[in-house]
Formats: structure tokens, sequence, C-alpha cells
């Protein structure tokens, strides 16, 4: 008959191959993932510079009076700082503010 000891010792190598083979193609596949995440990522961070680049030029203030000069006939006058708002809320705030006085 066959010794015990050696089959246990054949089934568990053998169980321990091919967990090894499966962990190591699922690794593969993650690090494959991985690898295209990252060029996605490369990709938007060099579109959104560009962006951000094109977004300050095109609202500089010496383009946008260039381009409000050919546009129409009205003088351009500068906003004092204290009527810029950051967001719709604070502006909503300050009117009530103004309202109720």
């Amino acid at each position: 008959m066959f010794n015990k000891k050696l089959f246990i010792s054949i089934f568990v190598f053998s169980f321990l191959l091919f967990c090894t083979s499966i962990i190591k193609n699922k690794t593969r596949v993650i690090e494959k993932n991985i690898e295209v995440h990252k060029d996605k990522i490369y990709y938007l961070k060099k579109e959104l510079k560009e962006s951000q680049i094109e977004f300050y030029y095109l609202t500089s203030p010496k383009i946008l009076q260039e381009k409000i000069v050919f546009l129409s006939n009205d003088e351009y006058q500068y906003m004092s700082i204290s009527k810029i708002y950051p967001d719709y809320k604070s502006f909503i705030l300050e009117n009530n503010k103004i309202s109720k006085k």
C-alpha cells in the first residue's frame, strides 16, 4: 500500500502549487488594472493643468477687457472687491442684511 505520509505531502504540495498559481494570476490582473488607472490619472491631471492654464488666460482682466471692448461699445468699469462674493449663499446673506435694514 501507499505510504500515508507520502500521499499527504504530495496532496499538500499540489494544493499549495494550485493556490499559488491562482493567487499569482489574480495579482497580475490587479497590477494591470492599477497601471490602467495610473495612466488615466496621469492624462486627467495633464488635461486639468491645460484647462487651468486656459482658464487663467481667458479670465485674465486684460483679455476680458479686450473682449468687452471688441464686442460692445460699453465702458469697462472695475468692480470693487466688496461686491465680489465667493458663492451664491454669501450673496443671499448679504442681500438679506441689506433688505432688513
